[in-house]
């Protein structure tokens, strides 16, 4: 790309990307175009061009971004905890921190205006949901998770709560937050499935987010 150096260039398109995901996770993909990113990104129109040829292709990369990142954190969350229920923990946090950041309409507008984008951010909930069941599984083996319940249902349900949560809130009483709402499903979600002798270990988590239990 004339006119800058290769440093330049990469540190230009991590910000429009960074950029890119800050205004479109909270106000929407339709409500943001091209010419407003580059305001933002405090560069030209046509640099922002020579970096991503269309809307398309940036939120395709952005969103594979976002996916790559939750990924990682997720496996050294599953590598740095104790247990399975640890792990646990520990991805609900790292979910709960990304549900909060998305809003609805950017979801909505994924969805009415890019069916094969959807179609790919389904496939990947699905790569995420087999992990999720082989944690529980693992876990009934290691005894921190309760035997005799079907892991694979649970960890759909908990997905489809999770993935709906944000399109429910007008139910909830005014001023709930959404975060609550999380707490508040996941809480009664892991506690129903950790062993007995293992809810002092959920207790113990929550505090240290300052979540009574």
């Amino acid at each position: 790309m004339p006119g800058y150096p290769e440093t330049q260039q990469m540190e230009i398109r991590e910000r429009i990307i960074e950029k890119t995901y800050e205004l479109m996770s909270h106000l929407g993909v339709s409500s943001v175009t091209m010419d407003t990113i580059a305001q933002q990104c405090g560069i030209s129109k046509r640099t922002l061009y020579e970096h991503f040829t269309d809307k398309r292709t940036l939120l395709q990369i952005v969103l594979h971004r976002f996916y790559i990142q939750r990924t990682l954190q997720v496996y050294r969350a599953m590598q740095s905890a104790p247990n399975k229920l640890e792990a646990m923990l520990s991805i609900y946090f790292i979910s709960r921190e990304y549900v909060a950041d998305i809003s609805e309409v950017f979801l909505k507008d994924i969805e009415r205006l890019y069916p094969e984008i959807q179609h790919e951010c389904h496939e990947r909930e699905r790569l995420f949901l087999r992990e999720l069941i082989s944690l529980i599984e693992s876990g009934q083996k290691e005894g921190v998770f309760r035997g005799g319940f079907n892991a694979e249902v649970a960890a759909i349900l908990f997905s489809l709560q999770m993935r709906s949560v944000k399109s429910t809130m007008s139910s909830f009483p005014k001023g709930t937050s959404l975060i609550e709402v999380l707490d508040t499903m996941f809480i009664n979600f892991i506690r129903g499935i950790a062993s007995d002798k293992d809810i002092k270990i959920i207790d113990k988590v929550l505090a240290d987010h300052n979540i009574k239990p």
